[in-house]
Parts: structure tokens; C-alpha cells; sequence
């Protein structure tokens, strides 16, 4: 779903799938960012499985289950990928987030029509998939969700995530069958840390990793995950739509950062955030974009809510901003954010620039390579190797830290 009027070559739709021109390759160099490789995670899945030859008769395919968009893969053996469904969420119509969901499913009848609605997506890809196997080839399915998604997918009342303390009964993961297809899906952390972190934890090699990686995906909630294979902290703030593309309508979040890091530089907004008076009442235009002053506002409180989460979770783990080895930006926000425009407006820490790499759809990535353990082993197994990463991760409450208010203000200036 392309639309070059004002982003040029970006889907309406993004999945962080990497397939524009300005995400892989030369446009590497224009975007500024290095790209976490579906060939370099291939190589670490292959490590993993020791040699183990996939079986010839089982195909592979993943699903991202998020609240505005549904996107699948499927996968030849060497990892690489054979043919994609991508579509707008049908639950949408309930509300474009988690908590309108929640509160439409408080209907059993509207809970039960939207469990119809995911799972006939999930089908429609299945169906399309079908299409591309061989004679005597059988289909599986790795599935990453966020919390409320695989909630409503599974059928489970998705009350208790909505209501203080938020506390999640299902956090497990969960075993599906559609149209006679095993359906592996993730774990999840929390209420609002789901299964796509769960999947961005593997994808980035933080689980497998001695090497300290922060991971960073930046949606209507900011979810974040800190550490290595022995010890993960994780935590979420809600960013708003400031990185999702509705400060100024259909204008991307990095595109935001973008601009706002401009009239930085020259100084047509202070630190404050305040525009320079005769761009207050009407904003400023930029190309064909106009930036408001209750846009930069906006993208200010979420970039406030993300640098104070990630200060917090570095104090909780015990290091500073120099000991983190890789930060991973996960989906389309992370593909076209400039680092340096991030450092620029305070979103991230200088000492961060050099090593910020683009994840992709870490939550795709991530099921791809819990489906090849899958495909190697058993499903008990890979479920015993889930738990424990589920396990070896703790998730802090950002509004219940002592200090998070006051870092968040602080945070604020530009």
C-alpha cells in the first residue's frame, strides 16, 4: 500500500519489512542507520540449530498480530522469504488502540466478533500461503502479538489488562490451530510488554547475547528491553501518537524527529519547545508538512517519556549509558530515524548515535526464528526455552519508580 505524495516510496501500512528502497542497500547511507539483517539473523539461527537440517516437508510462516496492522511471511528454508500478506487490523473499528479494544470487549458478542475478525486475517494469509507449497508440504505458524491482541485472539477477557493494577493472567503463550495449521504463540511479559517484544528480545540476540543490547519500539505505547542473556529488564510508557504518524496526520514519527531536529539547528524552536512568534498560531511549513506548535508538543512529551524510561531502566540494571553495547530500533519508526536527529531533540543520548541499528519487524524476525527452533525440535522444547527467557525477565512499572517524574520533566527540553 504505497503512497509517494508525501513520504515517497512508504507504505500507508508499515511492518518495518525492510522492502523500500531506502532501508536496505545504498540507501543504508541515506537514512544513516545501520539494518539489522535478515541474512545476519539467519546466520544466528543457524548457529543455534547446531547443524540440524530443517525438515524438507514443513514450511514456515510468521505473524505480527499489532493493533492497526497484521502482517505474515512465509519462509523458503534457507530463511529467506518466499511471500507476504500484509493488512490493515479489522479491529480498527473498535478504536486505533489497546484500550478501546478492552473496552469494546467488554461485550462478550463484540469480543467474540473480533477474535472472528484476527483469526479470518490469519486464515487469509494461511490460504495465500497454501498457494506457494509443494505437493506433500504442511504449513506451521509462529504467531507475536502484543498482549490485548493475542488476549482477543485466543479468546481470553481482556478486562483485567485495562484495570488497574493490570495485572495479566495469560502470559504463557499459547497453543492454535487454524484450518489445520499449528499455530505456536508467543509469550508475553505483561499487560503492555506482549509477545512482539518477546520476538524483538530474539530477533536483536539479546536472549543469546553476553553483549548488553537495549531494544527500542516505539509505537502508541513505547516498550523497551534492557540486557543480555542472563538478565532483561523491560518496561513500557505510553508515547501518544507522536511516533505513529498522528502529531500532524499521515506524517511519519521520524519524519517528526526529523523536522523538529531542523528547526532546532536553526533555531526557529528554543529549548522549550516554543516556536519562534510568528510561526506560533499557524506552524511552520516544511516541504509540504506544516509542523504546529501542539505537534512539537507532542513529539517533546514522548521523546520525554521515552529518555526518562530508558535512564530508568539503565539505574535499575546497574550501568551507565557507555556500557550498553547495541541499541536496536525496532519496526518502520527505526528505519527512518536518523540517529543523529534522535540525539538532536534529546530522544536518545549522544554516546547511543554510533551504535543504534534498525531492527525491522523484530516481532516478525523474532517468530521466524522461534518457528526454525520449532521446526528442529518439539514444541515442548521450544516452549521450556521461552519460558525460561520469560522467566529471566522482569518488567518495572515506570509510574511506580522513584525518580521517573522528576527525570521525565527534565527530559522535556529540547
Amino acid at each position: 500500500m504505497f503512497n509517494a505524495s508525501n513520504k515517497g516510496l512508504r507504505c500507508q501500512i508499515c511492518t518495518g519489512c525492510g522492502r523500500c528502497g531506502v532501508t536496505a542497500g545504498d540507501g543504508q547511507k541515506d537514512i544513516g542507520i545501520r539494518v539489522l539483517t535478515q541474512e545476519s539473523l539467519i546466520e544466528t539461527a543457524r548457529a543455534k540449530e547446531k547443524g540440524i537440517p530443517l525438515p524438507e516437508d514443513k514450511r514456515l510462516a510468521a505473524a505480527d498480530i499489532g493493533t492497526t496492522t497484521i502482517a505474515m511471511q512465509l519462509y523458503r528454508a534457507d530463511g529467506s522469504v518466499e511471500d507476504r500478506y500484509v493488512s490493515v487490523n479489522p479491529q480498527t473499528v473498535y478504536g486505533a488502540d489497546v484500550l478501546s479494544r478492552i473496552e469494546a470487549a467488554r461485550d462478550p458478542s463484540q469480543a467474540a466478533k473480533m477474535q472472528r475478525m484476527v483469526r479470518e486475517e490469519l486464515r487469509k494469509g494461511i490460504q495465500r500461503f497454501r498457494g506457494r507449497l509443494k505437493r506433500g508440504e504442511t504449513l506451521r505458524l509462529t504467531v507475536a502479538a502484543n498482549t490485548t491482541m493475542t488476549y482477543l485472539l485466543m479468546g481470553w477477557d481482556p478486562a483485567e489488562l485495562g484495570t488497574a493494577p493490570f495485572a495479566a493472567s495469560h502470559l504463557q503463550g499459547a497453543d492454535l490451530e487454524l484450518d489445520g495449521v499449528p499455530c505456536l504463540i508467543l509469550p508475553s511479559f505483561s499487560a503492555f510488554v506482549g509477545g512482539d517484544i518477546f520476538a524483538g528480545c530474539i530477533a536483536s540476540g539479546m536472549a543469546g547475547q553476553e553483549k548488553v543490547t537495549l531494544l527500542i519500539d516505539l509505537g502508541t505505547n513505547g516498550e523497551m528491553m534492557l540486557g543480555n542473556a542472563r538478565k532483561r529488564l523491560a518496561c513500557a510508557t505510553a508515547a501518544g501518537p507522536a511516533f505513529e504518524g498522528g502529531v500532524n496526520r499521515g506524517i511519519w514519527g521520524a519524519d517528526m524527529v526529523k523536522f523538529l531536529a531542523i528547526l532546532r539547528k536553526e533555531r526557529i524552536v528554543d529549548e522549550t519547545g516554543l516556536l519562534k512568534g510568528q510561526y506560533f498560531e499557524n506552524g511552520i511549513r516544511i516541504g509540504n508538512v506544516n509542523v504546529t506548535q501542539q505537534a512539537v508538543r507532542n513529539v517533546q512529551l514522548a521523546k520525554a517519556a521515552i529518555a526518562a524510561g530508558i535512564e530508568i531502566l539503565l539505574n535499575r540494571y546497574g550501568i551507565g549509558y557507555d556500557t550498553v553495547d547495541r541499541v536496536v530500533l525496532a519496526g518502520g519508526f527505526g528505519y527512518y530515524l536518523r540517529p543523529g536527529d534522535a540525539v538532536q531533540i534529546g530522544l536518545l543520548p549522544e554516546t547511543f548515535a554510533a551504535k543504534t541499528v534498525s531492527g525491522g519487524n523484530t516481532a516478525l524476525a523474532g517468530a521466524m526464528l522461534t518457528g526454525r527452533r520449532w521446526l528442529c525440535s518439539d514444541r515442548e522444547s521450544v516452549r521450556r526455552e521461552l519460558e525460561q527467557y520469560r522467566r529471566n525477565t522482569s518488567v518495572i512499572n515506570l509510574a511506580a519508580e522513584e525518580g521517573f517524574a522528576q527525570r521525565y520533566l527534565q527530559s522535556i527540553s529540547l
